[in-house]
């Protein structure tokens, strides 16, 4: 039988780490701004790795780039993962990149596991089932999209299913498996971005909503996927 005693305790602390991370998401990414700031250098860091080849290869193909900055987990024994992040959407007729829309991603877990790590998360959205999954209000991956950790180093890249996600943490990168990661719309920063309420097909589709703050990472993004 479990220990029911030490079972709640973890659980307590576990909570505990993650309403403390969740507080820090909110007052550094009060500023939208400064998640996209954020996310230009988390895409410099996977555009310039030597070891990302198949990556910089595959993201030229890719119809949507999802760019978390900065993603948390933590637990003792119950915990989770929380973080925010940027989507851009390449327009079906121009093939231009529109964007950015702001989401949420996270997840609950139960498991061994123990501390506190930070990472940085892309997701590279290969086809338009992907992107139609990525509009939604709440995605969760790997139900309403496949998503499979993408493919790193030198060597033939390939699409293996509708969103490929990638991590760097600590330095490291590699693919990363997101199953079970819920993706939602964060309609605070949204209006925050661009003073008025809007939703990621106002952004992503229509085009409705720009921001000349972006430019530099919309230039950035098109160098990435050759767009």
């Amino acid at each position: 039988m479990p220990n029911t005693k030490l079972l709640l305790r973890l659980a307590a602390v576990s909570l505990f780490l993650m309403s403390n991370i969740a507080q820090v998401l909110a007052e550094e990414s009060a500023d939208a701004r400064q998640v996209v700031r954020n996310a230009e250098i988390s895409l410099q860091h996977f555009m310039g790795d030597p070891e990302m080849e198949q990556f910089r290869a595959i993201a030229k193909h890719a119809k949507g780039l999802f760019i978390a900055p900065e993603v948390w987990e933590a637990g003792v024994g119950i915990g989770g993962s929380l973080g925010k992040g940027i989507l851009f959407i390449r327009d079906k007729a121009s093939g231009q990149w529109r964007g950015p829309a702001f989401y949420t991603l996270g997840s609950a877990t139960l498991g061994l596991q123990l501390g506190v790590q930070r990472s940085e998360v892309i997701l590279l959205v290969m086809n338009r089932s992907g992107v139609n999954a990525m509009l939604s209000s709440g995605l969760k991956l790997g139900v309403g999209a496949s998503v499979a950790a993408g493919p790193v180093g030198k060597g033939a890249a390939v699409a293996t299913a509708d969103i490929l996600s990638y991590s760097r943490a600590q330095g490291v990168f590699g693919g990363v498996s997101l199953n079970g990661e819920v993706l939602a719309v964060n309609t605070d920063l949204n209006k925050d971005y661009y003073g008025r309420s809007a939703d990621s097909v106002d952004i992503l589709i229509r085009g409705d909503l720009t921001n000349d703050q972006s430019i530099p990472l919309l230039s950035l993004v098109n160098d990435a996927t050759g767009g």
